[in-house]
């Protein structure tokens, strides 16, 4: 096993095992091009924006009432050391797993991946689900030739929230079923 990996799956372990349980945090992986502080800004809706920049990052917070969340863009991220850390992850499911075909696909999405935010939401994915729309809409969607998925906790989550793969006591959905939704 490479440095690297090792490093990564040494922390990954790690932060999952001391998980805060007021915090929910979820990186956002883009397959378009990413949006911007103005683009983000926009899809906020009535969230209380602010922003402050240390040294190569950006962070963007955000707050409703009920929840807030921070974007976090670095312009200094590393998108070769970070994709080989998703690799290795991956590496770690059974091969029966890893032979999916949502499994492969997503693998295989991994070179196409052009940015990487990380938030984090306090305290935690709210209800309404304000927080998850807002990354849901800033991934865009296959037919506007962006799209990407989350990764949170010990797994990976399509576009739409719903959990491609990853540890069995991961949440299948990010924030609240579409189904939850429409009944409420």
């Amino acid at each position: 096993m490479s440095f690297i990996k090792a490093f990564v799956s040494k922390h990954i372990q790690a932060a999952a095992a001391a998980r805060p349980t007021d915090k929910e945090a979820v990186a956002l992986f883009f397959y378009g091009a990413a949006p911007g502080l103005a683009e983000i800004t926009a899809l906020a809706g009535d969230a209380a924006i602010s922003t402050e920049t240390v040294e190569s990052k950006t962070r963007i917070t955000l707050t409703w009432p009920d929840v807030s969340t921070v974007i976090t863009i670095d312009s200094a991220w590393d998108k070769a050391t970070q994709m080989e850390g998703m690799r290795g992850w991956t590496e770690r499911f059974p091969a029966k797993v890893r032979a999916l075909d949502e499994v492969k696909a997503l693998i295989a999405s991994f070179d196409r991946v052009t940015a990487c935010y990380g938030t984090v939401t306090q305290p935690g994915l709210d209800a309404g689900n304000k927080v998850m729309d807002l990354f849901r809409a800033l991934l865009g969607t296959p037919d506007q030739q962006a799209g990407g998925f989350f990764f949170s906790r010990n797994s990976f989550y399509a576009h739409d929230g719903l959990r491609i793969t990853g540890f069995n006591e991961d949440p299948d959905w990010l924030g609240v079923p579409p189904i939850a939704e429409n009944q409420a």
